[in-house]
């Protein structure tokens, strides 16, 4: 079957380089051609038998997005060099493109079913047959379950072609799939002329779309030179919504977030310009460095914020740092910095407790937290001593209750002081016997 393939091929090139008639020629344009000098016939005739030449036609197609007629061109280059697997990679990367543009629109086109949108759901269908003609679960939807309501009869006349009849109709003549498959054709063979065609009546939504697309992507490109990038991210996310493969559609989008994030980053709003930045494909140029430079000028204000003691400030652009980049350590070591001048602060203030409350958020390993946190337990356990020196003070004046405040604040700070604690009960105790007495 292959071999026949490859002579079929073989047959299609001959009649090119002989001058004559042949299906080539249905892909190229319709109208009068200038003769040409005999030295441009022979360049031309010997370009047909290069692998190169039907590679550069089907990246052409490629780009147009008519998959089917870039595939076509690529398994004449691979008959003209078996042994090429750069195109054998060509062929199967294609494959792989219309396989997941396929499998993107009948699911879509399964959904649009199961939700009784029946117009968008042919839609979707009719354009998994465009990418792919031999999608046989689409082709039972639109011929089983979709049934079109209208249909026109057309008598296929000795000078037309499929593409001529498409054209004619949908003002389209890509969409020449719709009349092979609701005629049961074989996809390489014209009908014979006298021959009766039933031509389906379209919704004017569906064979406008493509044209609609085309003159989205002039628009799109359009607005790009006029530097209006929020309406080019509305068109390509409108293409992409239906065409996710889209390259074209995807490379104008990056370009427009791309310009919006260094407008953004020079307005200096950072994290906004890093949000634009991330909606940028990964394979777009040094995106990454554009996100770690802004990265780096959050980080600078945040430092700056911490030189002025505003650690609350300079924490929370460091941890919005860490929701984007979990392992960026500048970030780390400026929120622990921060933790630690703060609890350090605080234990100036004699706010012990919530110095220890602060010093808890901080990493545990941070040798400056570390340090801090152990002068706040021993200023703690002085401090706890000073009070309970100072209640034995009282104590030995007879002033029990007072001894008994400086003891309770002892506690407070120290709740396992046992002398403290022994001290309160037995000055307790002495003030209900002199209460008694009295």
């Amino acid at each position: 079957m292959k071999k026949s393939i490859n002579v079929i091929l073989m047959i299609i090139i001959l009649s090119l380089f002989s001058g004559r008639v042949g299906p080539l020629d249905s892909f190229g344009d319709v109208g009068h051609k200038v003769p040409e000098k005999t030295s441009d016939k022979t360049q031309r005739n010997k370009s047909v038998f290069q692998s190169s030449y039907y590679v550069k036609k089907a990246t052409t197609f490629k780009n147009n997005d008519e998959l089917q007629l870039a595939l076509f061109f690529l398994k004449i280059a691979a008959t003209l060099s078996p042994d090429d697997m750069e195109i054998v990679g060509k062929i199967s990367e294609l494959k792989l493109t219309i396989d997941n543009k396929s499998i993107n629109h009948f699911k879509k086109g399964e959904k649009f079913y199961n939700q009784k949108d029946f117009e968008e759901a042919r839609n979707q269908f009719l354009t998994v047959l465009r990418y792919n003609p031999d999608h046989k679960d689409a082709m039972d939807y639109l011929k089983n379950r979709l049934i079109l309501k209208e249909y026109v009869n057309y008598t296929f006349e000795q000078n037309d072609s499929l593409k001529i009849i498409s054209n004619k109709f949908y003002k389209d003549p890509e969409l020449v799939f719709l009349i092979v498959y609701f005629n049961n054709l074989k996809s390489d063979t014209e009908p014979e002329p006298g021959q009766i065609l039933k031509i389906p009546i379209l919704e004017p939504e569906f064979y406008q779309a493509i044209g609609d697309r085309r003159q989205d992507m002039i628009s799109a490109n359009n607005l790009l030179v006029k530097k209006r990038f929020q309406e080019v991210v509305v068109i390509t996310q409108k293409i992409l919504k239906n065409d996710p493969l889209n390259k074209e559609a995807i490379k104008l989008k990056n370009e427009a977030f791309y310009h919006i994030g260094i407008e953004l980053s020079s307005q200096e709003k950072y994290f906004e310009a890093i949000d634009t930045f991330k909606k940028i494909t990964p394979e777009y140029d040094d995106v990454n460095g554009l996100i770690q430079e802004a990265f780096q000028h959050e980080l600078l204000k945040a430092e700056n914020l911490l030189k002025e003691k505003k650690y609350e400030e300079s924490i929370v652009i460091a941890e919005k740092i860490l929701g984007y980049d979990p392992s960026n350590a500048a970030a780390k070591k400026l929120v622990s910095t921060s933790l630690c001048q703060q609890g350090n602060d605080l234990l100036i203030q004699k706010k012990y407790e919530e110095a220890l409350r602060v010093l808890d958020k901080a990493n545990p390993a941070d040798i400056c937290v570390e340090k801090i946190r152990l002068a706040v337990k021993k200023t703690i356990k002085q401090q706890a001593e000073v009070y309970y020196i100072q209640g034995v003070k009282y104590f030995l004046n007879e002033e029990l209750e007072s001894a008994i405040k400086e003891w309770e604040k002892t506690l407070e700070l120290n709740p396992e002081h046992d002398k403290a604690k022994k001290n309160i009960k037995n000055a307790r105790s002495l003030l209900e016997k002199l209460r008694k007495v009295k």
